[in-house]
């Protein structure tokens, strides 16, 4: 029921393009990498990923790097989890194409709604949470700390 360390990382990282936008200044994978202590190689395919799902944009030469393809507030923790890991479900018996094959009783389970209501509310509050709103979230808490 944990999101990967993938997800975390591109969170990473796209909070920091975030906290960039709307500069056009493209970061390169290693400012990314070390800003955010990310492996470097790893943070290079996530980023494909990202940029093959539409989060992110790339810019090639000596001034080239990453960006957001779109405004903060348009890309969703949803958007990231999606790209990532797939749809978020707590019990595989939820899956989609999962012909109860795990849980017989469908819904007669006395638990299937409890994990119903569980997959919806985590779904609502990834949908939600925005770029923009964790970059503001980041930023007040580093203000705070001064």
């Amino acid at each position: 029921m944990k999101f990967g360390v993938g997800v975390d990382y591109c969170l990473k990282a796209l909070i920091l393009l975030a906290e960039r936008f709307p500069s056009g200044q493209p970061q390169r994978v290693e400012e990314i990498a070390a800003a955010q202590n990310i492996p470097e190689n790893y943070l290079r395919r996530l980023l494909l990923e990202l940029k093959r799902g539409g989060l992110v944009a790339s810019q090639k030469g000596p001034n080239g790097g990453y960006v957001l393809a779109r405004h903060p507030a348009k890309i969703s923790m949803a958007d990231v989890v999606l790209l990532i890991e797939g749809d978020y479900v707590p019990v595989e018996c939820l899956e989609a194409g999962v012909m109860n094959s795990i849980c017989q009783r469908g819904d007669a389970c006395a638990m299937r709604q409890v994990w119903c209501e569980i997959r919806d509310n985590v779904n609502a509050i990834l949908r939600r949470t925005t770029l923009q709103s964790l970059t503001e979230r980041r930023r007040v808490a580093i203000n705070f700390q001064i």
